[in-house]
């Protein structure tokens, strides 16, 4: 192996055929004992009681919180689930440090995990190395020769796309087929972009381009251009990536089937980008090229090929190589990691860096997250949790077939249909019913950059091998949204599944000994929420097997879409800074599973109670407890960069108006409280919204 250059392929794996042979290998999936943990979460201390519920009701439930909770110096914001993170951060950090520690076996998760982790936090190592892992890519690109080598930069697009995660020019993966969940389809889009959308083109996001315009220049010249160069060079590529960027579809539009659904022949594909041969890239990454391909965005995969007929040869390898410098800059010795790190500080307004280990350990749980999440299940995720959470699935379901049953505004025929799909939604709760084998990945002690690029590699061969082959559901195999370690549920509508993550049953969303009106109201919320979604303007396209199909009556689509509307007002009306309000039509999905989830878990919690009189506890009602808690779990403070950046890419409302805002609709609510025409707090019955 060259010590100082990326590991070539076959150095990654111990032996032949492993990309082929890990999408099917795994092995039995075990529950764990428990650990006791710090308790956080729901607590009268951090209710504000000063404060009326009538006249704010998220400041009664959480003001203590606030005015004792300062933002971390090195977060861009703090909240529930940062608080469950730091916990999570300090369980998964001794599950790493004891790996380290261990003399385990080759390919083992132990052995796996510790290595990286020394490789990752030898730091003088890394310094020592400085650019030199690039330096085959970089001088690859410096040997393109440009125009007219169309199967020479499919093959470059692919090398980076494998390297670096995805390439700047075309982007190539494997997905199940919207409209035939049971076959794979291969998808062709338009590289990606370093910033958002919204950060090219809009004229408050100026200080965010002034900044990456300053980081480029910067990673420039650290490679030896001059400064007049290396500015030149960051004009250029914000140029090109705002070009490419105009093009690209907003996040409504990228969930929307209606828009990405582009079915067509390779060779039609191929005519909206000459410039780039397609075929040259998909050898590049091992699929053979298929008769049929999606295009997601038309448009974007044009402007790339403009971008590649219409600049010069020296502004395509520029482009080139800034995608080479920034991707795997935190990787890097200093001073790339330094100027990758900085920049990402300035962009969102931190006072600090993260601690080093903080970042290794979240690398950890994303390139390793199989390997990881076993060790923490076993240590962390006991099986009566488990065994809990299963049943409380059971309770919010069952309520949810009660109301869909007895919807008011629902016709037989479409009443038929969204019960046979809640029938057949598949709830998991903590971890897999079987691991990815990741023994075959080579993790060394002393090759950070070399392990990062394998264990991608690793992650994207897989997933490209699957076309043409039967389809293979994975769950908690999404890092790093849906993981065993990752705070998070997730609602899936091509697979009509649940996932219910072990990181996220643990305080603030529950805790073993809480009265049920805390733990109902937080995470048997997150349950109905994420049942919610299977039947959201997103999700209600989708059938039962997951395939795209409209299973409504235009009648009952009607009703639908007009409670919605009101949803949409109203959070469009909501203030989160001063000139800044909620966009209600990006928030609709999640604000209409809040809204469900709040009210089945409300619902589930009075039938499990069976109607028998509970005691106030803490001097509140059962119903009081219940709308504190699900207000508590969304406390958060966020800084204005934040805040304005989650706003316009964020399809979940704010946090300070998700503790409050689906609350107004529920009669138990303001009865519980005692509001009155008048009160800020108070809605009127004609305005509140009942979906499900």
């Amino acid at each position: 192996m060259n010590a100082v250059r990326a590991r070539p392929l076959h150095a990654c794996a111990d032996a032949l055929g492993l990309y082929g042979a890990a999408l099917a290998t795994a092995v039995a999936a075990p529950g764990g004992a428990a650990a006791k943990e710090a308790v956080l979460g729901y607590s009268p201390a951090n209710m504000d009681k000063r404060v009326s519920p009538r006249q704010d009701f998220y400041r009664y439930a959480v003001g203590n919180w606030l005015d004792r909770t300062g933002i971390p110096a090195s977060e861009p914001d703090i909240g529930a689930f940062n608080q469950i993170e730091i916990n999570l951060d300090r369980q998964v950090l001794k599950l790493i440090k004891d790996a380290a520690a261990a003399n385990a076996a080759p390919g083992s998760p132990r052995q796996q995990i510790g290595d990286y982790w020394r490789a990752a936090m030898d730091l003088k190592r890394l310094d020592e190395l400085g650019i030199k892992p690039l330096q085959d890519d970089l001088d690859r690109i410096a040997a393109l020769t440009l125009p007219g080598n169309n199967a020479a930069l499919g093959d470059l697009s692919g090398r980076l796309q494998i390297g670096y995660g995805f390439s700047p020019l075309v982007g190539v993966g494997v997905d199940t087929d919207a409209k035939n969940s049971s076959a794979y389809l291969l998808t062709i889009s338009a590289g990606q972009q370093w910033l958002d959308r919204d950060d090219y083109a809009k004229p408050d996001r100026q200080r965010v381009r002034d900044l990456y315009l300053g980081y480029i220049g910067s990673m420039m010249r650290s490679t030896g251009l001059s400064e007049q160069d290396a500015e030149a060079a960051a004009r250029t590529v914000l140029s090109i990536e705002t070009e490419i960027s105009a093009a690209q579809l907003t996040p409504l539009q990228a969930i929307d089937p209606d828009v990405t659904y582009n079915i067509m022949s390779l060779a039609e594909a191929q005519a909206l980008i000459p410039a780039l041969d397609l075929s040259a890239q998909l050898q590049a990454v091992g699929i053979t090229p298929p008769a049929t391909v999606q295009v997601p965005n038309i448009a974007a995969l044009k402007a790339v090929n403009k971008v590649l007929g219409t600049r010069s040869p020296d502004e395509i390898r520029t482009l080139l190589r800034w995608h080479v410098l920034t991707g795997r800059a935190s990787f890097l010795g200093q001073p790339w990691r330094g100027l990758d790190e900085a920049f990402k500080r300035q962009r969102m307004d931190l006072q600090a860096d993260k601690p080093r280990e903080r970042e290794v350990t979240f690398e950890v749980a994303v390139l390793l997250f199989s390997p990881l999440s076993k060790l923490y299940v076993e240590a962390y995720f006991p099986e009566s949790t488990r065994r809990d959470m299963t049943q409380m699935v059971g309770y919010i379901k069952d309520e949810f077939e009660r109301r869909l049953r007895s919807n008011p505004w629902l016709d037989e025929p479409t009443r038929a249909a969204a019960l046979d799909k809640l029938a057949k939604v598949d709830i998991q709760v903590g971890y897999p019913r079987e691991w990815i084998d990741y023994g075959p990945v080579v993790i060394r002690p002393d090759d950070y950059f070399g392990n990062a690029v394998c264990l991608g590699e690793f992650r994207q061969r897989r997933r490209l091998a699957r076309l043409g082959q039967p389809v293979v559901v994975e769950r908690f195999a999404s890092p790093p949204f849906t993981t065993p370690t990752s705070v998070n549920a997730a609602y899936s509508p091509q697979t009509n599944s649940i996932d219910i993550t072990a990181a996220i049953v643990q305080p603030p969303f529950y805790f073993p000994t809480a009265d049920a009106s805390v733990n109902y109201c937080t995470i048997g919320a997150v349950i109905g929420h994420e049942l919610t979604h299977g039947f959201d303007s997103n999700g209600s396209r989708y059938g039962p097997a997951g395939n795209l199909r409209d299973w409504w009556t235009p009648q009952a689509k009607a009703e639908f879409e007009k409670r919605t509307d009101v949803l949409v007002q109203q959070y469009s009306a909501l203030t989160l800074l001063p000139g800044l309000t909620q966009d209600g039509e990006l928030t609709l999905t999640e604000n209409t599973a809040d809204l469900g989830g709040i009210t089945l878990a409300h619902a589930a919690l009075h039938r499990a109670l069976a109607g028998k009189p509970q005691p106030k506890i803490d001097g509140l009602t059962t119903d009081q407890r219940c709308f504190v808690a699900w207000a508590q779990m969304w406390a958060y403070k966020g800084r204005p960069e934040r805040v304005r950046s989650l706003a316009s890419t964020d399809f979940h409302a704010s946090s300070t108006l998700r503790g409050f805002a689906p609350l107004l609709h529920l009669d138990a609510f303001h009865r519980a409280f005692g509001t009155r025409p008048g009160d800020p707090m108070w809605r009127a019955p004609k305005d509140r919204v009942v979906i499900w």
